[in-house]
């Protein structure tokens, strides 16, 4: 074990720890920092003996500018993921502002931050999916195949032609129109039920609209998405797919 041997396993480490930090799942306040650092030494270890191309001797400069390049890496990564996986987030803050929800929100520990009650949900339901269907695993191969794409030693032209950021923009885009779809059924019907109340205000003006509409519209929202709930994990499916196949996009394109 020589030096090249510790700068490879530093250079291993902090691409696999940035990703850690801005993966889904991974990222999240639930998990220790502690366990993060220590399975991103145990896959460092692992990986730093299956290196095709091992680490010459290097001057500080360049080791620390390839310490710079992982770090971006491997967040960049992560953030791609991250980028899918908020579509359920969107589409519960969309539905959220047509129930009456967006007033009550919740301290997400996940983030750290605050967030709506049907985004929390379909957080929640979205993440126990992707654990069910091992995606775990999948987002710990993609970082690891990220090795054979881009050696530790190699530079990334993409970071200066703008392929990486109008893809990372195209998904941001799919991204959008996912979470728009997963709340498009129930948001037409809170539309209808809108109107609805709004010729009931006009017919019957002793009616307290502003009353009756608000437990109306969410009993009326808890029926639909009852009925609704497969169609969700069908998206929730395709977000998945998409996910790890933009992950392996961005890794070619980082790679080429």
């Amino acid at each position: 074990m020589d030096a090249s041997y510790w700068w490879s396993l530093l250079l291993i480490f902090v691409r696999i720890a940035s990703f850690m930090v801005t993966a889904p799942l991974f990222s999240g306040r639930q998990i220790p920092n502690a366990y993060k650092i220590g399975l991103s030494a145990i896959l460092g270890i692992l990986c730093v003996g299956l290196l095709k191309e091992p680490l010459a001797s290097l001057p500080l400069s360049v080791l620390m500018l390839l310490i710079l390049k992982e770090f971006f890496v491997g967040i960049v990564l992560g953030f791609t993921a991250t980028i899918w996986i908020s579509a359920v987030h969107v589409a519960g803050n969309i539905l959220d502002m047509q129930i009456g929800f967006s007033m009550a929100s919740l301290f997400d520990p996940s983030f750290g931050t605050t967030t709506q009650l049907t985004g929390r949900l379909k957080y929640i339901l979205a993440i126990l999916f992707l654990l069910s269907t091992n995606g775990h695993h999948l987002l710990i191969q993609g970082i690891l195949s990220s090795f054979d794409w881009i050696a530790i030693k190699s530079t990334i032209p993409a970071w200066s032609d703008g392929r990486l950021s109008l893809f990372i923009l195209d998904c941001v885009k799919q991204m959008f129109m996912i979470g728009f779809m997963m709340a498009a059924p129930i948001l037409g019907a809170m539309f209808l039920a809108d109107v609805a109340f709004g010729i009931l205000a006009k017919t019957v003006p002793q009616m307290n609209i502003f009353t009756v509409a608000p437990p109306v519209k969410i009993l009326l929202h808890f029926l639909l998405y009852i009925f609704l709930l497969p169609g969700f994990f069908y998206l929730v499916n395709i977000l998945f797919e998409n996910m790890f196949d933009s992950m392996s996009s961005i890794l070619k394109i980082m790679g080429a």
